[in-house]
């Protein structure tokens, strides 16, 4: 069993591409810094695609009303060779990408989906299952399906940004095993705080790491609705004497564009749910839980 997992979590920032091969020049560069610093992985934010909106002249002019329309027009047609350039980046590398989630329209339903490229070419998928405001006034559904999948040997589990803010799913993942929970995200500066704070719950509760990678920089679409995106990678990990940190984070990013690498240490991890201070695993009383539902 693996102790030690090395990963590289990206604040990734906003382009505008003018094609599809620019947009994986961008990754190329980042997974090469993140295998220089002995990464097996690295972790890309919510709607990494959203740069490639500007491979279509109209951009510039695209207002709120008709961003729902674009979105589909544009980016559902560069799934396909957007999904073969990052799992070739991922063969060519040797990294497992995760997350570089894609909004596209799938049998008339709209989608934010995010995957996990290996490098021996197979493709994974995590559609985002809870919908914020601005999802769904572009008509985007939530998916209905959850994966654990493998790294290195190690159980790990995928969330899309807000799905980490609704603690039942992170409870259902640890009970498949998982010690290392990644999450791709998209928010403005007050959005930050909710998701760094949910991510701080969850590794608290369920005593396991959990990785955010943020988008930043401005969006610029719709023209009379921008947005800012904002944020810095972080590790959050459970509060424990084990990690030698106080508050939860067990490593954070700089402002702005950055690659932070961690070590995750798997065996502090396991040594922790085991004789930790406080064990929340280990105390739950899900038997009491059920029976206060039931009373509702």
């Amino acid at each position: 069993m693996t102790n030690e997992l090395k990963v590289s979590i990206a604040s990734f920032g906003t382009r505008r591409y003018p094609t599809l091969a620019a947009f994986g020049e961008h990754v190329r560069d980042l997974v090469q810094d993140a295998k220089q610093s002995g990464s097996t992985a690295i972790l890309l934010p919510e709607l990494t695609c959203i740069g490639l909106l500007w491979i279509d002249p109209a951009a510039e002019a695209v207002d709120n009303k008709g961003v729902a329309d674009f979105y589909r027009r544009v980016l559902t047609p560069l799934l396909p060779d957007y999904c073969r350039i990052l799992s070739g980046i991922a063969e060519q590398s040797g990294i497992t990408i995760i997350g570089a989630s894609f909004w596209h329209e799938e049998d008339g339903i709209g989608r934010n989906s995010a995957f996990v490229f290996r490098p021996n070419g197979e493709t994974l998928r995590q559609d985002k299952l809870h919908m914020t405001r601005a999802e769904r006034a572009i008509k985007t559904s939530g998916g209905d399906a959850l994966m654990p999948f493998e790294l290195d040997g190690v159980k790990c589990g995928l969330f899309v940004c807000y799905d980490v803010q609704y603690p039942e799913l992170t409870q259902y993942l640890v009970k498949q095993g998982i010690e290392v929970l990644f999450v791709p995200s998209l928010t403005d500066a007050r959005g930050t705080w909710r998701v760094w704070h949910s991510a701080h719950a969850r590794a608290l509760e369920n005593q396991l790491y959990v990785c955010v990678s943020t988008l930043v920089g401005p969006l610029d679409i719709p023209v009379d609705y921008q947005t800012t995106a904002s944020g810095r990678a972080f590790v959050a990990c459970p509060i424990d004497n084990r990690f030698k940190v106080e508050d939860g984070t067990y490593a954070v990013g700089n402002e702005g564009e950055d690659l932070l690498s961690a070590t995750l240490n798997l065996e502090t991890l396991r040594a922790s749910r085991e004789k930790a201070e406080v064990r929340q695993l280990s105390d739950r009383r899900p038997a009491l839980y059920e029976a206060l539902q039931t009373n509702v």
